[in-house]
């Protein structure tokens, strides 16, 4: 389980830059509405909500001791393989775009 916390960590943080990189040159939008109206506010809070997305379940793995359930597992393993999606997603359009 901790593994799979800190690889979320990871991706979430990449997926900020990959994102961000993405919308400030406009080859991507943002689907999310909650994140697409906190970059259209200002991309300073879309960065800082995304990067404590990450430090949450940072501090999750090394400060809060989590119950492993069947039902966390599933959550945690269907996180994992959504986000790695997203960023295959995202980071095929941004190579396509600027190719």
């Amino acid at each position: 389980m901790k593994t799979a916390f800190i690889y979320l960590a990871i991706v979430n943080a990449i997926d900020l830059f990959v994102t961000l990189a993405g919308l400030e040159l406009g080859f991507i939008r943002e689907a999310n509405p909650i994140m697409k109206s906190l970059y259209e506010w200002t991309p300073v809070a879309f960065m800082g909500v995304k990067l404590m997305f990450s430090v949450l379940l940072l501090c999750m793995v090394f400060l809060i001791p989590l119950k492993t359930t069947k039902i966390l597992k599933g959550v945690t393993f269907s996180a994992c393989i959504l986000y790695t999606f997203v960023m295959v997603l995202h980071s095929t359009w941004i190579f396509h775009a600027t190719n």
